[in-house]
């Protein structure tokens, strides 16, 4: 079940828009009206056929559910050889239907570790590459320890990216909330040994290549130098192979835990269980909202496995693949037809 978000002026229009986009049998998953302005915000997903046996609801023998999960998993551009090995193991679970045999398939080979920022001593440091969306992750859980009633600790490194700081403290002045900026990794120590033990310290980073051993080690100076759990965050939407090597890269610098963002901008899911594979990261949530105090999603193997399920009507499995007949074909009638393919593919000019 995919889930979208639904804002108006009122309930009303915010019901209408809904309708409009999902039809009379959508689900509403919750509402929220302001009690001041009243502005709404509906969470609702459309309805779905639970007899339809792409979304993974309906028993099958273990051949049929391995067909079932590698499609689904392929689909998402999950790697070959690990989408193969997760649904032959699927294949051999208890459970008859393919959504609850990979559920069980992904609590066992993969770690589910949810960032609690309620709980005390929370020191997180966010890292990750460029545009992976630290700032606003690291809002959104700003967000949710302030609803819990928690003191938060807003702390930014983050002095590359031009209009980062700018960014942060624009988020933070909406929350009550101060940022403080530490330019090296001795300030960041020495101002984190006078924060009290019961407060919980979120801070940004600045989007760092993997590929540059100067960046790496100037952000391997702050974890090491940061009394704080350093958490990766990746963008949903990466190709799997690039996010499996990105993981890799930055679990070197003792990462165990991962963040991943856009969910909700994000069709295919591949990259998360490529990046959780090759590094051994505990998926520690989700993001799927723009909107800054809305939208972590604490994220365990049934949940990861729904939003895995839940895309695949929306994408396409007809993939233009062409079957080659004659092994002596000439290379020029390859060229040829792979030319015609590609002008078919583009978008007419004008």
């Amino acid at each position: 079940m995919r889930l979208l978000t639904f804002k108006a002026a009122n309930l009303r229009q915010a019901m209408a828009l809904v309708r409009r986009e999902l039809g009379d049998e959508a689900t509403i998953v919750s509402t929220q009206t302001n009690p001041i302005s009243g502005e709404a915000r509906i969470v609702a997903a459309r309805q779905q056929d639970a007899s339809d046996p792409r979304l993974g609801h309906v028993a099958m023998a273990p051949e049929q559910r391995f067909d079932q999960v590698l499609e689904t998993l392929l689909l998402h551009g999950v790697p070959m050889n690990l989408a193969d090995r997760l649904s032959q193991a699927a294949a051999d679970m208890e459970p008859r239907t393919p959504v609850a045999a990979l559920t069980g398939t992904l609590a066992l080979d993969f770690n589910f570790v949810p960032i609690d920022v309620t709980a005390d001593n929370q020191r997180l440091i966010l890292v990750g590459p460029p545009g992976a969306g630290k700032t606003l992750a690291l809002v959104k859980l700003a967000a949710r320890a302030l609803m819990a009633r928690r003191s938060v600790q807003l702390l930014t490194t983050d002095l590359k990216r031009a209009g980062a700081v700018e960014q942060l403290t624009a988020f933070a002045k909406v929350m009550g909330q101060e940022v403080f900026i530490t330019e090296t990794a001795e300030e960041l120590a020495q101002f984190m040994a006078r924060i009290p033990k019961r407060t919980v310290v979120l801070i940004d980073s600045p989007g760092v290549n993997h590929r540059s051993h100067t960046e790496m080690d100037g952000l391997f100076d702050f974890v090491n130098a940061a009394p704080a759990e350093p958490v990766l965050v990746l963008n949903a939407g990466m190709d799997a192979l690039e996010a499996a090597d990105v993981a890799m890269a930055f679990g070197a610098l003792g990462i165990k835990r991962m963040l991943v963002t856009r969910t909700d901008a994000t069709g295919r899911m591949g990259a998360i269980l490529a990046a959780m594979e090759s590094a051994g990261l505990a998926l520690a949530g989700t993001t799927g909202s723009a909107d800054p105090i809305d939208g972590f999603f604490p994220t365990g193997a049934p949940d990861l496995a729904d939003l895995l399920y839940g895309e695949v009507l929306s994408l396409n499995a007809d993939l233009p693949l062409r079957e080659i007949e004659d092994e002596d074909a000439d290379l020029e009638d390859l060229i040829d037809d792979h030319e015609r393919m590609i002008n078919v593919a583009l978008p007419a000019e004008g």
